[in-house]
């Protein structure tokens, strides 16, 4: 028994030296990547993540390891549904397709999928897609087209509120506060009681008195280039199209509410809408502010981590070269959420202190 153990010894005692250090590590996880199992690499890399917390070029890697495995899982589907065409691979290759910001790539599945499938996930997604597209390029015909193709996948999508979801969103940014009120009622019948949906019920109601059409405000935006609430662009340099895909599936975690990111002067918002979001997202620049100026005045150095707790939940920042993320969430905070907040921010800048 005693030699069996120390056989049992010695091989843990192996296993845990070839992860011995970051970059031991981080070499394990390159050649999976370069054998063609990203997937594997990139739970690799998570456990990895997870031994060694301040390794920045663990997280860095982390970050071109998801994207490999997504391009992975992309490649293979693509090559499934050249075989064999079905409901299911269409759908995970259009949701991987917007998570990585190719909505008019997406439009070209969507038209083959539609072929198959009569019934509205194939219409919502088209509708996300334009969406996207309208988010991006602020064209109105994109816009429009995005809430009348939601409208009708949200008849067949019995008690699905993401087609009602993009309907708000589309109204809200544009400033079409009836259309956004009627979208909101709708996933207040699907999810009653949502003291979120209801919170956002209240302020779109005070804001129907100025509004406008649908096709006016979407026409304005075109016009103007901006969505409504939109800050003029200062320069500050963030890729907008490279934060929202880990922006969207830090928000879509079941243990996170609404989740933030801060960079310069511009505030990306996601699970909370209108005058709720934006009142939220001052809050957390002044209490980013206000942390920094105490921790240099406590000479404790530039702050990484920040959590409070309330009777209402819990709020979790985290900063980094790239921003700072924060997240109204659960009690407690999942490693998986958390580690989608240190991908957002990058490695934390770490000063001296004062």
């Amino acid at each position: 028994m005693g030699f069996i153990h120390g056989i049992w010894t010695r091989v843990v005692g192996i296993a845990s030296q070839r992860t011995s250090t970051p970059e031991v590590a981080a070499r394990r996880v390159r050649r999976m990547v370069e054998a063609g199992d990203a997937a594997a690499a990139l739970e690799c890399c998570r456990e990895a993540v997870e031994r060694f917390p301040g390794s920045a070029a663990l997280q860095r890697l982390l970050v071109s390891v998801r994207q490999a495995e997504r391009n992975e899982r992309t490649s293979r589907l693509k090559e499934e549904l050249e075989l064999s065409p079905c409901p299911e691979a269409f759908r995970e290759l259009c949701e991987l397709m917007l998570k990585r910001g190719e909505a008019a790539a997406t439009l070209e599945h969507v038209g083959r999928w539609r072929q198959l499938d009569d019934s509205g996930e194939p219409l919502y997604f088209e509708a996300a897609a334009f969406g996207e597209l309208y988010f991006g390029n602020h064209l109105s015909r994109d816009g429009l087209r995005a809430f009348q193709l939601a409208a009708e996948a949200g008849k067949l999508l019995k008690d699905d509120p993401r087609p009602f979801r993009l309907q708000f969103e589309i109204a809200r940014r544009c400033g079409a506060w009836e259309d956004a009120r009627i979208a909101l009622a709708r996933l207040l019948d699907i999810m009653p009681g949502n003291r979120l949906i209801e919170g956002r019920f209240r302020g779109v109601i005070a804001n129907c008195a100025s509004s406008r059409s649908l096709s006016k405000a979407l026409a304005d935006v075109e016009r103007t280039g901006r969505f409504l609430g939109d800050e003029v662009d200062g320069g500050d340099g963030l890729d907008r199209d490279q934060v929202r895909p880990g922006l969207l599936e830090l928000a879509g975690r079941d243990d996170v509410h609404v989740a933030f990111f801060l960079h310069g002067n511009t505030a990306l918002v996601q699970g909370a809408q209108g005058a709720s979001a934006d009142r939220s997202a001052r809050a957390i620049r002044d209490v980013v502010s206000v942390t920094r100026s105490s921790s240099r005045r406590l000479l404790l150095g530039t702050p990484n981590e920040l959590r409070c707790e309330g009777s209402g939940g819990s709020l979790f920042l985290k900063t980094g070269s790239n921003g700072t993320a924060a997240v109204w969430a659960a009690r407690n905070l999942t490693g998986t959420s958390s580690r989608l907040m240190d991908e957002l921010v990058g490695s934390p800048a770490v000063e001296k202190a004062a």
